[in-house]
């Protein structure tokens, strides 16, 4: 059996004039905390699911949220909060733990506490975040380019003229057009139609937004060549200012969005 041990975010902070105790802490705080380690060790469905058992308990010194797993996750977890420490930044992480550690950093600095990570590890890495730290991640969060989307067109109007489109990846979207484009050709509302439209792609959870009508295509389930090849070639030089392709799309598959 694996040998065990732990790693340990605490809590420092002030609730008026008082120390922040474990009684302080809600049951929602809680579970995000239990929510986002988990994901910083473990960020995609898969590894989720594979993951070892893991217990937690809270203890008194301000605040401790302990957890206790094998000594493999512990290593991993001071790895990482080692690097952070050294480089103090977040911008080598992939998407979902640096996000994490900025919602981390946004806590801090807008509660005016301090978060202490450590672990039991010997040779024990401690990362701390104050509301002086500045772990944000400023890397690019979204690319710009083109897609195709087809869907239910379920509203049309708007002060600012727009149209929602019920898609299948997506949900509902919201596309900016403008009246001409709303008003030529037939009545659209609430037929399935494809689309194309210029915006931008969430590099977190590749969800469109800021999407801006060119224009509409006749729904055909048969793709035509020549168009996919020439958003193929434009989408392409959108996808130079991401540093790691193939990492991002693994962490959408294993996020359940491909």
């Amino acid at each position: 059996m694996e040998e065990k041990g732990y790693i340990e975010v605490k809590i420092e902070g002030k609730i008026g004039d008082k120390p922040i105790k474990p009684e302080d802490i809600d049951i929602a705080e809680i579970k995000e905390i239990i929510s986002d380690v988990e994901s910083f060790l473990y960020p995609g469905r898969s590894e989720k699911s594979d993951r070892p058992h893991i217990s937690y308990k809270i203890e008194e010194g301000s605040v401790k949220h302990k957890f206790s797993l094998p000594i493999s996750a512990v290593l991993l977890f001071n790895g990482l909060t080692g690097e952070i420490s050294n480089r103090e930044t977040i911008d080598f992480l992939d998407f979902k733990r640096a996000e994490i550690i900025e919602k981390f950093q946004h806590k801090a600095k807008e509660k005016n506490i301090e978060i202490t990570f450590s672990n039991s590890s010997s040779d024990a890495k401690i990362l701390k975040i104050t509301k002086d730290t500045k772990f944000f991640n400023v890397a690019a969060n979204y690319i710009e380019t083109e897609f195709i989307l087809y869907g239910k067109i379920n509203a049309e109007g708007g002060k600012e003229p727009n149209f929602h489109i019920i898609t299948k990846e997506y949900g509902m979207l919201t596309v900016a057009a403008t009246e001409v484009q709303l008003l030529e050709g037939e009545k659209r509302l609430y037929k399935i139609y494809g689309i194309r439209v210029s915006g931008k792609q969430n590099l977190s959870d590749g969800k469109p937004f800021e999407l801006k009508l060119i224009n509409y295509i006749e729904y055909n389930p048969v793709f035509d060549r020549d168009e996919l090849n020439v958003l193929i070639e434009r989408a392409a030089k959108k996808w130079e200012t991401v540093p790691d392709v193939d990492a991002w799309l693994n962490g959408l598959r294993e996020g359940g969005y491909a």
